[in-house]
Formats: C-alpha cells, structure tokens, sequence
C-alpha cells in the first residue's frame, strides 16, 4: 500500500478566456496570484509554468496561456509582451473589407516574439521530448464544421486520440486570433492537406469545459486541487458605439459576444463545482471596462489600471488568497475522472437555477434611451429599504423590452435573484414563478413563490415583460413587500401606471429620437458591411429619412437595418423606395431572412406588432373603430351615436336603397345595437368602456403623425388636443394639462393667437386649470378667448355663450357670486331662446345657475333649478348619462342643505354607486360624491360610515390630486370639522 506521501499531489488549472485588449485584465490579476504565491512560498519567486501542471486559453487568452506555458515567459514580461503585441497588432483598422484588422501584421509580430523567445520563428507546437511539466492548450475552431461547436486543440505534447494539427507555434496562435470579424482565417497544412481555422471565442471563448475533459484523458487517476478560470470582462459593461464610414465596430461587438459566451460558460461551471469546497475560483473584472470602444486597442492602460483596482476589492482579494492557499497546499479534492463526467449531473440540477436569474440578453447592437436607463436604474436600486415597482408602458414595437434588459444587465450585481417573467397570460406567469420556485425550492406553487419573495430577507428583481391581456390581473402576482427590490414591467397597457410605487416609477416609452434611430440604423447597416454612402443624396440625409419612415420604433429600425444588412447591393435609398411604396410586404420581409441574419429570436415584425394592438381590442371597439374610420375626424362626439342607435328604425327612404347601401345600413345598425340595452336604451357604461379601450389607438395615431408629418403640422396638434381631451376625460388632468399648454403654444406659432384652433386650445387649457383648481389662470385664459371670440362671432353665437358660460362658472369658484349669477343668467335666457330648453348646452347653463344660487345660501331656488334639469337630463340623456349625474348630485347637496338627509342620502348612493361603475374609484367626480354622501352620513349621525368614506375620499384625492389642490384641501377641512362635531363616546 502507498504511503500517504508517495501520492501524487493535486493538480493545479489555469484558464484564460479570450477578451481582446482586454485580456491584459487576466495577465494583471494572473501576477497578482503569482505576486502572492511566492508570499507563502516564503518570497521564492514562482513562475506560472512552474505553478501549474496545465495552462489553456482561447484568442488573446491562448497568446497568454503559449507565452506562459510553451514559451515559459515569467509573469511581468508575459505582461510586457502582451502589451507590446496587442498594440502592434491592432493600432490601425482596415478602412475596408470583411475584416478590421490585417492577418499579416498578426503574423508578423507573432513571428518576432517567438523568435526572441526560442530562437526559432518556426519553432513547433508540440515540443519534443516532454513527458512532464506545464502542458499548453490553445483552441480555434475548424472554419468548415462549426456546426459540430467542438474546437480544435493546439497542444504543447503529443496526444493519440484525436491530435491537432502539426503546425508552428505562430500558425496556432493565429488561428485561435483567427475571429472571422478581426482577422482572416488562416489555413494550415497537415499530412499534405489544407485545413482553414478561426478564432476559438467563436462560440469557445471560456475553454474550461473542453480544457476539464482534456485534463481527464491526460491526467487519469489523479486529483485537482485549484481550477483558476480567468475572464477578460463582463459582457454588461461593454457598450457598441455608433459606427460611421470611419468607425466600424465589428470588434467591439464581437468582444460584447465573447464575454457574454465567456459569463455562460463560468456560470455552468459554478453550478458544477457547487458543493466541492475552494476548488474552482472564477476571476473577472466587473467595472470600468464600459469606456473602452473607440480607440480600445490603444488604450491598454486603462485595462491595466481597472484590473488593479478589481483585485484591490475585499471580496476579490478574498478569494485570491483561497485561490493561492488551495494551489499551494495542492490537496487533491476532486477525481479527475469526476471533472467530464458525473459532476455534469450537478449542471442538469442548477442549471435551472441558473436560467431564472439569466434572463435574455438585451440586444449586442441596443443604442440611446440613456435618460430612460437612468431614470429605472434609479427607480429600481435606490429602494433600500421598501419594495419599487417600475412601469414602462408604450406602443409595441417602441423598444421597451430591450430597454429593460439592458437595465438589467447594468444592475445585475445589485440582485440576489432575477426572476424574468413572460407576462403575456396568467399561465405564463403562473408557470415561470411555479418553475423558479421548484428550482430554488422556495415552494410548490406561484403562491408559495410570492410569499417566499415577500418574506427571503434577499434583494431580488421580478421582471414582468409583455403585460399586454387587459384580463390578466397583474397586481395579484407583485410581491406586497420586497425590501430593497423591485419589479420591473413592460406593457402597452397605459392603466397598469397605477401599480407604479416610488419615485419616478413610470416611464412612458415613445418613438426613438432622430438621432438615435439614426444611429441604430447606422450600426445595423456596418454589421453587414454594407456601404452607407449613395450617390444622388448625402449619406446622412437618406439615413435620417429612412429612420424616420420607421416612424422611429427600434424594431423597425432593427428590422430594416438587418435587412439591408443582409441584402447584397441593397441601399439605404433603395430600401427607402420599395419601404414606402410597399409599407407591410417590408416589414415582413424580416421574418424571410436566414437564422443567422436574424437579431432576435422573436417573429414579431412592426407589422405583426401594430396588427396585435389592434387585435387586443375587444371586438366592440375594432367594430367601433371601423365607424369611425368613415366619418370626418372633426366633432365625433358620443351624442351622434346615441341619436343614431335610439333613431336608426324609424328612418325611411323615399327611393329603395342599393344593394351596396342595404348591406352598408344592415351593418351600422348591427354595429350600433350593441350599445342598446334590452330596453333598447342607449348603454353609456359599454360606451365609455370602449373609449377606454380605443385610447391606446389614439396615442398611435398622434405618434405617427409625429413622425410622418412634424411635431407642428395641424394634424398633429389635432391628435395631441384629442389626446388632452381624452385625459381630462379620464380624470388625468395633470396629463391633459402638460399637453394641452404643448398645443397652446404650437398653434400660437403656427396658426396666430385670434386662429380659431388656438382659441379652442386656449379653452381647453383653462377648463383643465379649473379642474386642477387653478383658478386664476383659469379666468386669465377664459376672459382672452371671450374677447377675442367677440371680434369674430356673434353675441349670441354658441361659442360666445360657451365662453361667457366657462367664465360664470370660473368667477363662482372664485367666490365672486353676484357676477357670477349676472353672466348665468345672461347665458341661460339666450341658450333657452337659441337653442331650446332641453338642448344639452342649456341644461349646462341651468346647473351652473342653480349652484350659485346654493353659493348664495338661495337653496329653494336652486333646488326648483335642479329638479328642473335633472327631469329634462333623465328625459333626454338617461338615468346615468355623466350630466345627468352631476345633476342628480347637486340635487342631493341641495337637499343636505336643506336638512332633508334622508333624500339627500338616496340621490348620493346612487350617484357614487353609478360613478364608481362607470369611472372608477379614484376618479375626481367619484370623489365628489364620496364626500357628499359621507357630509349626509354625518347629519343622519351614522359616524362611523362617514368617518370611512371621508378618509376614502381624502387618502384618494392626496395621492391623485395634490395635497394642494382645492378638492383635497376641502375633503381634509371636512373630515376634520365632522370628527370636530363627532359626540366622545362615553
């Protein structure tokens, strides 16, 4: 039997990942290992072939991995030379052609180092005569099989099974430099036969997995004591810079590919090694290697210097010393013959794990969007001690999942767990957290998920993308609690803003900037290297137009650019004339390129994706929508509907109609039918809803009018002001507010002050300051359009009557009474002469009346004013027309005024129980008559309900209106005067 030390000892693994200039970060943290090594070998200085029985290393990490091992350089000229080669090699790019750099100068200085080092430019590979000692590795791939994934090894020894290529030293290291966008491929003859190779870090920058297998063959029997894996950056911080005709980025992209193959691989190989002690140890710089793209090649100092800041970290520095400890001691911990084999069952049982926190990669060629990035990265990692949830919402096809994933990668070491979800249904959802919680077993099920979220003490990130089914209940599957993490959603739906918590937490997503389009466009087209210079225009001209044709969506962009990327003598102009002439075929095309071509894996083209936000109308609104496709874009009010569905049977033709116009009534009765109810009356609530659901088409119209025609063009204004006036109708002031003042001045500079579209913006605007309570520039702005509308219109011209209407109503909420019921009364005797006592603008003028009569503390007469309009509102509009409401609740004011409660009571519940059906809970009305009826509770003395309803009010009214906005500030002055009059309780 062996004595214990007659046994071999442990063997010690060095591997090198490909990085580029980079790479002299795994050179600098190598000499900080082999600086601390000779610390606990008493100061005997120890070179790395003396270290470490192998050494691999693929691209510029199998130049390090040559001059340690084959060429036995020490560590610091190792260092020197790397940098001398590194800067002799890639100082200058090629202006032209399929690669950046020149193969000959590569050849050449790599040639000159061997000399210097054997004596021999044409010393071989496999070195004669070795049995023991440092054996070298370095790997390229066979540029005719790749699709087989194997490299090919260039070894230091002979090997029987499976031997590379008998070749030079020179020839092995330019083939595993050999990256088909850097360098052309070099063929080397073996036996008499020509075989072409490329550059390992195609798709092998991390060689540890084939590097453990060669260790099996070679070393069988025997046991590991350090596995040292060495990368050359994190794929996070490097960032593609916007190419031009002189700045091709073909290597910068390609190092962004070669890192983020190198993180894959190191995390497989966490996941293998977890649970076997301080065996492997993964070494990677995490920051500052973001700022080298442009010139990267000669800013070799800058890589040095953020290696040396990286090894200096606690954590880092940690691990060396275990690293050095486990190397020095070499105790075998691991069989060789584990390291291929069983330990791989470790992978098929963490790997899971491991997918849940590497969600997808934002695209290699992502641009702009910096003020979006800054304000998530914000919003999601200054929650230290709550939960954050970030909404982004925007049109499909505007770039908001890339956008988050490029959040993600920039934030990845602030999580413990990333949990990327696909939001597009509740099963979905409900699978992708029941899946993470069998792998990090956490739970059975969703719920159990959830709660363990809620309660795991560990900073997490749950990103929800595509939230796009108006059905799905999202809020049910957000975590309650979560310190310092957060949650992450991508939707087009505008209404899941509301599940937003913490500052700055919404961010709407829209078209990318001219400039960034245009970069995009850029960078895709130089991927392909395709010329971007035409003859008949300037390049840059045809790029900003062809970027703006997409309408700005970055799949557009993405889509366009890797089609003409991949279209052989296919033009920026080119594309341009078939896109615009042939609008849907070229969005389509994308999805016919090879898988190769493609830049994501998704199918969805622009197209696909305008065509499924229509799709995700409810069939009630893709019908209304139809309707309103024919009608003038000018006045489409809900009324001309109502008269429509309530008159269509009753209307008749004194000639017979044509088959085309039969079919034509046949289908707009059916359209409007489905707005009656089984009454056959108008049905207000189905109404609205489906304005609500048309919403989101209105802010792709108004976006594409952006692009196409011009922030300023008339057509455009007209969607923004729809759009204001959507938002007011929803209750958004502070939303309608900021675009209506955007309009207002537009019109001011395009159309003049006195245009007609600039008074009515102007009205708009000081209708939405009433709303916010602001008052004064209400009246400023009301007094300006009445004036100006004099100079124009009649005295009794409807738009004159609105004005001095608009501004009766102003000087009551200023408290100005008496002028007030002057303009008012004014304003009702011409409308009831005009246009009639039961005209929708008279019944306005008799409401406003009556409530200043209660201003006045002239109840009686305000109340017969009320019960008039509310009789004519029923009788005309319907039982819960919006105006009919707010009549029904003066009337209930009116009668609390009166001390009649129990009325008053009876009018408030129904009010507030219509208005919550119809506008929800937290609209303003809604909260009007939340107060009114809590005001009634308190006289009736039924405290406890008033006391629920004011705090409802009041909590509601703060978070959505202002803690100054006059409605919360009276809800607050109320609910504190009731708990004033509230009897103590004995």
């Amino acid at each position: 039997m062996q004595n214990e030390q007659d046994e071999p000892k442990g063997l010690n693994i060095l591997c090198i990942d490909g990085g580029g200039v980079r790479g002299l970060s795994s050179l600098i943290i190598l000499q900080e290992i082999m600086r601390r090594a000779a610390h606990a070998n008493a100061g005997a200085k120890i070179e790395p072939h003396e270290y470490f029985d192998m050494i691999a290393g693929t691209g510029t990490g199998g130049i390090s991995a040559c001059m340690l091992g084959r060429l036995r350089m020490p560590i610091d000229k190792t260092v020197a030379e790397y940098a001398r080669l590194v800067k002799e090699v890639f100082k200058d790019k090629k202006i032209g052609g399929p690669t950046m750099y020149k193969g000959t100068r590569l050849q050449e200085a790599l040639k000159t180092m061997i000399r210097v080092a054997t004596g021999n430019e044409e010393e071989k590979m496999e070195e004669e005569g070795q049995s023991n000692g440092c054996r070298t590795v370095v790997f390229a791939m066979a540029r005719h099989n790749l699709n087989a994934g194997l490299p090919v090894m260039f070894r230091s020894y002979p090997m029987t099974t499976n031997p590379g290529p008998d070749c030079t030293i020179w020839e092995a290291l330019y083939a595993t430099m050999a990256h088909p966008d850097l360098f052309k491929p070099i063929d080397i003859i073996d036996s008499f036969v020509p075989q072409s190779f490329i550059g390992g870090e195609l798709g092998c920058s991390n060689p540890l997995p084939h590097v453990l297998s060669e260790v099996k063959r070679i070393y069988p029997d025997r046991h590991l004591a350090s596995i040292i894996s060495i990368g050359a950056g994190h794929a996070r911080t490097i960032q593609v810079p916007a190419p031009s005709r002189w700045h091709r980025t073909q290597d910068v992209i390609a190092m962004k590919d070669m890192a983020r193959d190198s993180e894959r691989v190191a995390e497989e190989m966490m996941g293998r090694f977890k649970g076997t002690g301080d065996v492997y140890f993964r070494f990677n710089v995490d920051q500052g290697m973001q700022n080298m793209k442009d010139g990267s090649w000669e800013r070799i100092g800058e890589a040095m210097q953020h290696a040396k800041a990286y090894v200096q970290k606690g954590e880092t520095s940690d691990k060396l010393d275990k690293a050095v400890h486990a190397s020095i001691l070499r105790r075998g911990a691991v069989a060789t013959e584990h390291v291929a084999g069983e330990i791989l069952c470790i992978i098929d049982s963490t790997k899971k794990l491991a997918d849940f926190k590497r969600c997808p990669a934002p695209t290699t060629f992502y641009t702009g969007r910096e003020k979006e990035n800054t304000q998530l990265i914000t919003c999601i990692t200054e929650g230290k001690n709550e939960l954050r949830v970030c909404v982004v919402y925007g049109l499909g096809g505007v770039g908001k999942t890339q956008l988050v994933l490029n959040v993600i990668e920039r934030t990845w070491d602030e999580w413990d767990h990333i949990i990327y979800v696909d939001a597009s249904s509740a099963d979905s959802i409900e699978n992708a957290l029941t899946a993470f919680g069998t792998a990090n077993k956490s739970g059975d099920g969703y719920t159990d998920v959830i709660r363990w979220l809620e309660t795991c003490g560990k900073r997490w990130l749950v990103a929800f993308d595509n939230a796009d089914t108006a059905s799905t209940n999202l809020r049910q599957y957000i975590p309650a609690r979560g310190r310092g993490s957060s949650v992450l959603i991508t939707t087009r739906l505008p209404d899941l803003a509301r599940l937003a918590r913490g500052p700055n937490s919404v961010c709407r997503l829209s078209s990318m900037g001219q400039s960034d389009g245009t970069a995009l466009l850029v960078k895709l087209v130089c991927s392909g290297n395709q010329p971007i210079m035409d003859d008949d225009e300037t390049s840059t001209d045809k790029l900003v137009k062809a970027s703006r044709d997409t309408l700005g969506l970055a799949l557009a962009i993405v889509h366009a650019g890797a089609y003409i990327a991949h279209s052989p003598g296919m033009s920026i102009a080119k594309y341009r004339s078939l896109f615009l002439s042939q609008r849907q075929r070229m969005l389509e095309e994308y999805n016919k390129l090879p898988a190769a071509a493609k830049l994501d894996e998704r199918g969805d083209t622009v197209y696909t994706t305008w065509r499924m936000c229509y799709d995700q109308l409810q069939p009630v609104s893709r019908e209304l929508l139809w309707l309103i496709a024919y009608l003038h874009y000018d006045g489409i009010f809900e009324d001309m509907f109502k008269r429509a569905a309530q008159y269509m049977g009753s209307k008749h033709y004194p000639l017979p109609l044509t088959n085309p116009e039969s079919q034509a009534q046949s289908h707009v009765m059916q359209s409007l039918s489905t707005f009656l109810d089984r009454d056959g009356k108008w049905d207000t609530v189905k109404f609205t809803q489906v304005m609500a659901d048309l919403k989101q088409l209105e802010v792709q119209v108004l976006n594409a009018r952006k692009r196409v025609l011009g922030e300023e063009h008339p057509d455009t204004l007209f969607s923004r002001s729809n759009l204001a006036l959507t938002y007011s109708h929803l209750g958004q002031y502070n939303e309608a507010q900021q675009l209506h003042v955007q309009v207002l001045d537009a019109r001011k500079r395009v159309l003049g002050e006195e245009h007609p579209d600039t008074l009515q913006s102007m009205n708009d605007l000081a209708s939405t300051y009433s709303h916010l309570g602001r008052f004064t520039e209400a009246e400023q702005l009301y007094v300006q359009v009445l004036e100006s509308r004099k100079q124009v219109l009649g005295e009794e011209h409807p738009d004159i009557l609105r004005s001095m209407n608009n501004l009766a109503s102003t000087y009551s909420d200023l408290g100005r009474y008496t002028e007030a019921e002057q303009l008012h009364v004014r304003v009702l005797n011409a409308r009831k002469r005009v246009l009639g006592e039961e005209h929708p603008d008279t019944l306005v003028s008799m409401n406003r009346l009556a409530r200043t009569y209660s201003h006045q503390g002239r109840y009686t007469e305000a109340e017969q004013l009320h019960v008039q309009e509310l009789n004519i509102c029923k009788q005309v509009l319907g039982e819960e027309h919006p105006d009919t409401l707010v009549s029904m609740n003066d009337v209930a004011r009116t009668y609390t005024y009166l001390s009649r409660y129990t009325d008053a009571e009876q009018l408030h519940v129904r009010v507030l129980n219509a208005r919550k059906r119809l506008l929800g809970e937290e609209h303003p009305n809604t909260l009007v008559s939340m107060n009114g009826l809590a005001l009634t509770h308190s006289h009736l003395g039924r405290w406890d309900e008033a006391e629920e309803l004011y705090h409802n009010a009041t909590s509601i009214a703060e978070r959505t209106l202002g803690n100054q906005h006059p409605h919360t500030q009276k809800y607050r002055k109320d609910y504190e005067d009731m708990r004033a009059r509230r009897p103590t309780e004995l």
